[in-house]
C-alpha cells in the first residue's frame, strides 16, 4: 500500500492556529507529513498558542500519529523534499508570510521552505499558499498573481460565515479546510453549503 505524502510548511506570519488545524487534519488522513517551520514561525506558535511549542504539540500526539510526522530543519537544503526527484502529493504553506510569498514568486530558495516550494513549481506538484497578510500592497498582489498564473493556489486566510459555526475554532477550521480542499484532502473541518441536501 502506497501512503500519500504531503509537505506542511509554516512561515513567520501570525496564524499558527491555521497550521495546527491543518496538521491535525493531515494526521487524520494517515498520510506521511513532512513539516518545515521557520524559527520565526516556531516563536509565533509559542506566543499565539499559550500551550507550548510546535514540538510540544507534536509530542502530545499518539505514538502512531507522531510516526507519520517528519520534522525537517529549515536550514537543511539537502533534505529529501528539496529534490525534484522526491515524489509527493502536494505542499501547503500555512500560514504564508509576505516575505515567503515574495521569495517563492521570484525563484529565491534561501531555505528549505522556499526550495521545496520552488521544486513544486518546476515539477508541477500541487502548491497551496495560505496567505496571511493584510492589507495587501500592490507588491503582494503582483507576487500572488505571478504564482497564480503558474498554477499555485492562493488561499487568503479569510473565513466564511455560511457554514453555521462562527466560533473562533469554526473560523479557523473553515480557512484550514478551504486550503486542504485545494489538495483534494478529505476532512470534516467545516460544513459545506447545503451539504445536508445531498446526504
Amino acid at each position: 500500500m502506497t501512503h500519500k505524502r504531503y509537505i506542511l510548511a509554516i512561515s513567520g506570519a501570525s496564524g499558527s492556529y491555521f497550521a495546527k488545524a491543518c496538521l491535525k487534519a493531515l494526521v487524520n488522513t494517515r498520510a506521511k507529513i513532512f513539516v518545515v517551520a521557520s524559527q520565526t514561525a516556531k516563536q509565533i506558535w509559542t506566543d499565539e498558542m499559550n500551550e507550548g511549542t510546535l514540538d510540544d504539540f507534536i509530542h502530545s500526539l499518539s505514538t502512531e500519529e507522531q510516526a507519520l510526522i517528519q520534522v525537517e530543519n529549515i536550514k537543511n537544503l539537502s533534505a529529501a523534499i528539496s529534490s525534484g526527484s522526491f515524489r509527493h502529493d502536494g505542499m501547503l504553506i500555512m500560514p504564508c508570510s509576505a516575505k515567503s510569498l515574495a521569495s517563492i514568486a521570484n525563484g529565491i530558495s534561501s531555505n528549505l521552505l522556499e526550495r521545496a516550494a520552488d521544486v513544486c513549481i518546476k515539477e508541477g506538484f500541487p502548491l497551496v499558499i495560505g496567505l496571511r497578510e493584510t492589507p495587501l500592497s500592490a507588491i503582494h498582489l503582483e507576487n500572488a498573481l505571478k504564482l497564480s498564473r503558474l498554477g499555485v493556489q492562493i488561499v487568503p486566510c479569510i473565513p466564511g460565515f455560511y457554514h453555521g459555526d462562527n466560533s473562533f475554532e469554526g473560523m479557523v477550521n473553515f480557512v484550514a479546510g478551504k486550503a486542504l480542499d485545494q489538495l483534494k484532502i478529505d476532512h470534516k473541518l467545516y460544513k459545506r453549503w447545503k451539504e445536508d441536501d445531498h446526504a
